[in-house]
């Protein structure tokens, strides 16, 4: 190394030489922004070096404090999670309690109109099989409940009571095929019997041909059976079809319709009035309109009159659209050709069973003219009072 640059001394005192020179002209001079041009290279070959630092500083510092936010940020999600699966629950709790309270505001409001003594009840369980459906209530014997006691809700009838135990008791539903009650409908008052089919429609039996039903038309229980009192929905008719002697009635029950959850057992049934079916509005049609015709023409006065009468001065009339407006118009014709004017309580009361007379030329009521006096003499007046 020493013999390297012992050899390339003279070269090498030189470079150093015209370096130094160049750093002090660097130094000296100025550039335009009145910063030395020393300073202007040093910067210049430091800065991609500390920009390259700084990146890799910076990458590595947010990759860190992305992990540890991406960490926190998944012990957060996994809270709300949390939190908004309570609240769900809560949320589910709380619509069961207003739908809960709901139906038991509508219990109380039916019991309330309803003249029969009823029993509050609650569905706890149901079976079904072979065709059979029923449910099982929380109230027995205990609680006064008999065999064949009618059920029903706000809605309409669920069915009957099958058979009772201490603390509970076996509702027959109207869907079970052995169920049966007396129904009369709505509109025309037809009597039958619901009876149930195994699934969500009911039929309706013995129902003659010759009384016509309603797609729609409500059925409500007669109380022929004995178990239902009169006037409880029953349910809606779905489908009527003709027969020889009696028709095919399907029913929607509207008692099993949504799955009722509380019911409620009639103790003392009492009777009640079928409501009226609502009455729907008719449409009122008018009638064509009447072109109105050519007014008749004035009735001069008879000759040696001084003056004229209250109808003869008038100026023609024309006839009304309407056909109220023709008959009066033929009134006042009529009048006026037998000199008695329309409205005057002091003239003669003229004779509306005659035809008025035309006009000139044309026939009148005794097939002349019309300007020969009628035939018809006017009634003489009647004295007055």
């Amino acid at each position: 190394m020493e013999s390297i640059f012992y050899r390339y001394r003279n070269i090498t005192v030189l470079l150093v030489l015209i370096f130094a020179q160049l750093i002090l002209l660097a130094w000296q001079i100025k550039s335009e922004n009145d910063v030395p041009l020393v300073r202007v290279w040093a910067i210049t070959a430091v800065t991609p070096v500390a920009s390259a630092i700084e990146n890799v500083r910076n990458g590595t510092t947010g990759f860190f404090g992305n992990y540890f936010a991406l960490r926190d940020a998944r012990q957060q999600n996994k809270q709300f999670k949390s939190e908004v699966d309570r609240l769900r629950i809560e949320n589910q709790l709380l619509r069961n309690e207003l739908e809960s309270s709901q139906r038991a505001g509508a219990l109380a409001g039916f019991q309330a109109r309803t003249p029969s003594k009823m029993l509050g009840a609650r569905v706890i369980g149901t079976t079904s099989g072979s065709g059979a459906k029923s449910v099982l209530i929380d109230r027995g014997s205990s609680s006064g409940v008999r065999k064949g006691m009618a059920v029903v809700t706000p809605a309409g009838i669920v069915g009957k009571i099958l058979a009772v135990y201490p603390f509970a008791s076996q509702v027959m539903s109207v869907s079970d095929p052995a169920f049966a009650a007396g129904v009369e409908s709505q509109k025309v008052h037809a009597r039958g019997v619901l009876k149930g089919t195994g699934n969500a429609i009911s039929k309706v039996d013995y129902v003659p041909t010759g009384q016509k039903l309603e797609q729609g038309e409500m059925f409500f229980t007669s109380g022929e059976d004995r178990i239902f009192p009169k006037g409880l929905p029953a349910g809606k008719v779905t489908s009527v079809k003709d027969g020889a002697t009696f028709q095919e009635v399907f029913v929607q029950p509207t008692g099993v319709e949504a799955a009722p959850e509380e019911v409620l057992v009639i103790i003392d049934p009492v009777h009640q009035e079928i409501p009226e079916a609502p009455t729907q509005e008719t449409p009122v049609f008018l009638g064509p309109d009447v072109q109105p015709e050519a007014p008749p023409p004035a009735v001069a006065p008879a000759a040696g009159a001084t003056g004229t009468t209250g109808a003869a001065a008038a100026p023609a009339r024309g006839r009304g659209t309407t056909q109220a407006d023709q008959i009066m118009e033929q009134y006042r014709r009529i009048s006026e050709s037998q000199k008695a004017p329309f409205g005057d309580l002091n003239s003669a009361i003229p004779n509306f069973n005659v035809k008025p007379q035309g006009p000139t030329g044309s026939s009148g009521p005794t097939g002349g003219t019309g300007r020969g006096p009628s035939t018809i003499a006017p009634k003489p007046a009647e004295p007055k009072p």
